[in-house]
């Protein structure tokens, strides 16, 4: 610890942002892009895109299907097409807690082909793909971030000035800083609450003495009372009949005041079972728990969740900030650029520094073994959206017929990760591994919609622009807009022998 109390907050903000930087990073990506999961999942399936949703939501085919290959499930769960995501989704739970998932076409409730899609970077945002180890480690980084950015606060003696500040035409090292700060302070409340309310919603994980005492551990049992869902005890007997689904939407829709766009049936396998409808969660910033049920024989309705109480009201609300469910597009816009914010403002601390030490370190003659820091700088910071482009062109390029056509996706995203962080770590010792690595992600978005348009005769932009597809049509001029951004940054970054004389200036300065 150092003798002040600011030198001692600069050693705190320091190293509680290097120890998770990195992992900080793939979470705010993943995070970022997440924001329009939905929006990406209907992207990437382009075989829907002349699919229209029908006026109210169809269930009985999905759960025919699961009835067929699952009888004795936990419980069958549906989720309806919606105007983000024209898809229907079906999952099987199972009493170890384990489940299967079929994607289905809203209007006959068949199954299509599947992708890894916008679920792929929400599910790497928020346990990395990891299970429950995962959202531990990403637990932690929140909560690192939250001392790194408490601690920043303090240290920044001159933050409203260095809102103002930003030279890129210094180059190296000054211009890394002034973006370092600039989206610090641009972004600071949002920072700030993203990484309270991401640990948040897992507290009852993170902190289980209470759910131990009180639930014997039970996290499930906890969730129903506080939620006030409702679940009727097995009887051991075998359901005689299921009710039709179909038939109860819109009696549920008149209980719930909005319209139905989930169903579930609980213990299907038992004459206990039950039948519960439920609302999305874009009416309101608290995520919506109201549900209503209905005997699973005869369709009796049997009951309407209770409002929460202060406690999980608060709960949800903390929730519903983070997910950003609310508000529609221009919230979810709004969370994007505050995203790209907060990747910034990581990226560009790391570098600072990464690079401030290796200067220090070639000055004790030990660079060659400081090399590998830096390589993997460049590798995790300009490779990641590289991969995640490429993820992006394996989807409309891989064949439509393949095994696992999901996993092919992954296992691009993957190879072009490594790839492009081994050429940029490569390519460092040079000076050059971030100028390659942004130039090569600039061609890359360049190419998506030039892909796009080759490979889907109604997904691209002159078909989507005419037929008012929005949400379709911001994936390709996002992808030019990012494409110009990637060669501006690939243009100024300077190489080789300029690079070591800008970051020594800047040193200096």
């Amino acid at each position: 610890m150092k003798n002040t109390f600011l030198q001692s907050m600069a050693w705190l903000h320091t190293w509680a942002g290097l120890v998770v930087g990195w992992l900080l990073f793939v979470i705010f990506v993943g995070g970022t892009l997440a924001c329009f999961d939905q929006e990406l999942d209907d992207w990437m399936r382009p075989w829907l895109h002349d699919t229209s949703l029908p006026q109210q939501p169809r269930f009985d085919a999905a759960i025919a299907r699961s009835r067929a290959a699952h009888p004795d499930a936990h419980a069958w769960y549906v989720l309806a097409g919606s105007e983000r995501e024209r898809a229907m989704a079906s999952y099987v739970y199972f009493d170890d807690g384990s489940h299967v998932q079929e994607v289905l076409d809203p209007q006959s409730g068949q199954p299509v082909t599947d992708t890894a899609g916008g679920d792929f970077f929400f599910t790497l945002h928020y346990d990395l793909h990891a299970g429950t180890a995962g959202m531990y480690v990403v637990g932690l980084a929140g909560m690192m971030m939250l001392v790194a950015l408490v601690a920043g606060v303090i240290i920044h003696r001159r933050i409203f000035k260095d809102f103002f500040t930003f030279r890129p035409g210094a180059g190296g090292q000054r211009a890394w800083l002034d973006g370092h700060n600039l989206t610090g302070v641009l972004g600071l409340p949002f920072h700030l609450l993203m990484a309270y309310t991401g640990v948040a919603i897992f507290v009852a994980n993170y902190m289980f003495a209470g759910i131990n005492a009180a639930y014997g551990g039970d996290v499930f049992k906890f969730y129903e009372e506080a939620s006030d869902s409702f679940e009727r005890p097995e009887v051991g007997q075998p359901l005689a009949r299921l009710h039709s689904l179909d038939a109860l939407v819109a009696d549920a829709r008149q209980r719930l005041g909005q319209p139905v766009t989930w169903a579930s049936v609980h213990h299907p396998d038992d004459a206990s079972a039950t039948i519960s409808f439920g609302g999305d969660h874009g009416r309101r910033v608290a995520w919506n728990f109201e549900q209503v049920f209905y005997d699973a024989v005869d369709g009796r309705f049997l009951h309407h969740t209770r409002p929460p109480g202060a406690g999980y009201t608060t709960y949800s609300f903390l929730g519903g900030l983070h997910m950003a469910q609310f508000g529609g597009s221009l919230v979810r816009g709004l969370y994007f650029l505050l995203g790209l914010a907060g990747c910034v403002m990581i990226a560009s601390g790391m570098q600072v520094w990464v690079a401030k030490r290796a200067r220090r370190i070639a000055e004790a003659g030990a660079l060659s073994g400081y090399g590998l820091v830096l390589g993997l700088n460049v590798g995790v910071v300009a490779g990641l959206p590289l991969a995640c482009v490429a993820m992006l062109l394996a989807n409309r390029l891989l064949p439509m017929g393949l095994d696992d056509r999901p996993g092919a996706e992954v296992l691009v995203f993957c190879a072009a990760w490594i790839i492009a962080a081994a050429w940029g770590a490569w390519r460092t010792r040079a000076g050059r591994g971030w100028r390659d690595l942004f130039a090569a992600t600039a061609v890359a978005l360049l190419a998506l919609p030039l892909v796009n348009l080759a490979t889907t005769p109604r997904s691209h932009l002159l078909e989507t622009l005419p037929r008012g597809e929005w949400a379709l049509a911001a994936v390709d001029i996002a992808a030019f807009a990012f494409a110009a951004a990637f060669a501006w940054l690939a243009w100024r970054q300077p190489a080789g022998a300029k690079a070591a004389v800008l970051d020594a200036q800047a040193q200096e300065a």
